[in-house]
């Protein structure tokens, strides 16, 4: 005689959805009734537990009450869909393993594509760490998107004699790439940016991110932004400026 060993909550819930919930011998679902796995070939009769040997059966089925013992045809159909079943798992689990191994082998391909751009430009490689940090900046913003904003990066801060500048360089590209999406999204966020960086360069303080918040707060037309602009181009002092852009606006920044 077999020893009757346990099923696994993990192989119960699987005869579950393999039978839709559903008693095999009488047709009720949950959560009409309490489903049990039952043995198709009782452990007494040499049964195990192997999936093609287990079906769904509510609690009065499985203690005998009006159960309907499975005829050998209907046993042998059974298995036959429940091998069905397994082999298109067993497929789909190999065209999802090879369709990971592709796209991993594509994201590889387009790190090697950035790194040439990279080498092209700089002269410089990229470390393991940073093929994983590009890796990454790809899938968030896509290859074209990091090669222009890599391109606006070394054109601003890369210097082939500064060391320092290159590390620089690599890590702006996905902050580029953010404030590009801003922009893209919002159009007036590229306007805001543009008077602070009239501010910047033309005062010696200015507190950006109460800026900031001022401007996203009322710029809201083409026409706010030239009125703002303007102010901007004529203040003698970041005070200058609050004062005047209140006056503008009838608030109290």
């Amino acid at each position: 005689m077999n020893k009757r060993r346990s099923i696994s909550k993990k192989l119960r819930f699987e005869v579950f959805k393999r039978d839709n919930f559903t008693c095999q011998y009488c047709g009720r679902m949950a959560p009409d009734v309490v489903l049990e796995v039952d043995h198709i070939n009782a452990v007494a009769n040499g049964g195990d537990n192997n999936i093609l040997n287990l079906i769904t059966s509510c609690f009065d089925c499985n203690r005998g009450k009006g159960k309907k013992k499975l005829s050998e045809k209907d046993e042998l159909k059974k298995q036959q869909e429940q091998l069905k079943q397994l082999n298109e798992k067993r497929e789909q689990l190999k065209m999802m393993l090879e369709w990971k191994k592709e796209l991993s082998k594509f994201e590889d391909e387009q790190v090697e594509e950035l790194e040439n751009q990279y080498c092209s430009l700089t002269g410089n490689t990229l470390t393991d760490y940073g093929k994983e940090k590009a890796k990454k900046w790809i899938k968030e913003f896509g290859l074209i998107e990091v090669i222009e904003c890599m391109e606006i990066s070394v054109s601003q801060y890369f210097r082939e004699d500064d060391k320092q500048s290159w590390e620089k360089t690599f890590n702006y590209i996905p902050r580029i790439a953010a404030v590009r999406r801003k922009q893209k999204d919002n159009p007036m966020y590229a306007k805001c940016n543009y008077i602070k960086g009239i501010l910047r360069n033309r005062l010696t303080y200015v507190n950006e991110p109460h800026l900031m918040f001022m401007l996203r707060e009322n710029l809201l037309t083409e026409e706010d932004y030239e009125d703002v602009k303007l102010i901007a181009v004529n203040c003698s002092s970041w005070t200058d400026f609050r004062e005047c852009f209140n006056e503008w606006c009838g608030g109290a920044y």
